[in-house]
């Protein structure tokens, strides 16, 4: 890539790292600097990285572990039908109604958790249900809001409206910015209310200086890469498009406070050497090191917060381990759900024969038993031992 001094871009150019003049070895603060550049840097490429790699695993679930999981859900519905169906053509008594109840009820919410029922699904399950399928979901949304609500006053003090919460990835993030928000402002809240003592004044007094330094540098480097990057001082038509894009980064980096980033972009365009760095003053270096430990530290809850994105909600079970592993355990969820539907509809054939009276209500008695640890093992077990002919 070529830049606009005409040279081949090199890596190692872009790298905020202050490097000593021969036989001078680097202050405490620059080693700082450069340890904190560096920790920004593997902060994020990891979170790249994470994101690269849980983005393939989604995919390869969406294609490759959902459909399958689809398909079982339509299967249990199935079977729950063909459960519903048979006691209207065989009399069974209260005990084993109870049982295949607890079949049919089990095998729904277990369906209903991956698709969304129909109407007609939504009937079968409202007949056997004390409580309708929609009261029962939104019970369970109010148990879940008055619990997290719950949870946030007890642990943080914080009061939680989860009405404004919304399942979907954008309304969550918002969801989370202004939870955050509002820790912030508690947080403040109970510091007004202590007396602070004269060391405490002092610090406020001492960083307050340290973010009006900051701003300072941040707006001049702006302004140098501004008068350098400025669309309208390049005749050129090709470079006044790349000048634009740059721009648009060195606004956004500028409107968030990017440091790092304004930094990386100032060494490249303005002095196209870290031989500056050098020539910082210490006071000017502390209000780096200062900008820099905040940007690690905001890396660093990003880098945890990427599990916690609910885009990869459906892989969670797999996401810490590496990759090639976590594919190699899907492909194994791939087979036991095959295995799952070639017995689920095993027994959907099954009990839609006549005389099957006894196997149904065997069927739903152990389903029963089985269901608290959601386990279908018994399903094959049934299978080997031939019980239907």
């Amino acid at each position: 890539m070529q830049t606009l001094f005409g040279e081949v871009e090199d890596k190692k150019e872009k790298t905020l790292k202050i490097v000593s003049k021969v036989n001078k070895a680097l202050s405490k603060n620059q080693q700082t600097f450069n340890n904190l550049t560096k920790r920004i840097e593997k902060l994020e490429t990891d979170i790249t990285t994470q994101n690269i790699k849980l983005l393939k695993m989604l995919t390869f679930h969406g294609k490759e572990i959902y459909p399958i999981q689809k398909d079982v859900a339509e299967a249990r519905i199935q079977l729950a039908i063909v459960l519903d169906k048979a006691t209207e053509c065989n009399k069974f008594s209260k005990k084993q109604i109870e049982y295949i109840q607890g079949a049919i009820i089990g095998l729904l919410n277990d369906a209903f958790g991956e698709i969304e029922p129909t109407p007609e699904q939504k009937s079968v399950f409202d007949k056997w249900s004390e409580v309708c399928y929609d009261e029962e979901l939104d019970e369970q949304k109010s148990e879940f809001k008055n619990m997290f609500s719950d949870m946030m006053s007890d642990m943080y003090g914080i009061n939680v409206d989860m009405n404004d919460f919304e399942d979907n990835p954008d309304e969550f993030a918002r969801f989370q910015a202004k939870i955050q928000e509002q820790f912030e402002n508690q947080q403040g809240h109970l510091q007004k209310g202590r007396k602070k003592t004269k060391k405490q004044l002092a610090k406020e007094e001492t960083l307050k200086a340290e973010v009006e330094i900051k701003n300072k540098n941040i707006r001049s480097i702006y302004i140098a890469l501004a008068k350098v990057l400025h669309p309208d001082t390049e005749p050129d038509i090709a470079q006044k498009a790349v000048k634009e894009e740059l721009m648009k980064k060195v606004t956004v980096a500028y409107d968030q406070k990017d440091l790092p980033t304004l930094l990386k972009l100032e060494l490249e365009w303005v002095h196209k050497t870290t031989e500056h760095l050098e020539q910082l003053t210490d006071d000017k270096l502390k209000i780096y090191i200062s900008a820099l430990k905040q940007q690690a530290a905001e890396l660093e809850r990003e880098k945890v917060n990427v599990y916690h994105n609910p885009l990869y909600a459906k892989i969670i079970a797999f996401a810490h381990l590496p990759e090639m592993y976590a594919i190699n355990q899907m492909e194994k969820q791939k087979k036991e759900f095959k295995n799952m539907l070639f017995n689920i509809n095993h027994f959907t054939t099954e009990f839609k024969m006549p005389n099957t009276k006894k196997q149904i209500i065997e069927f739903a008695q152990q389903f029963c038993n089985e269901v608290a640890e959601d386990d279908f093992d018994f399903l094959s077990e049934m299978l080997s031992k031939q019980r239907f002919r």
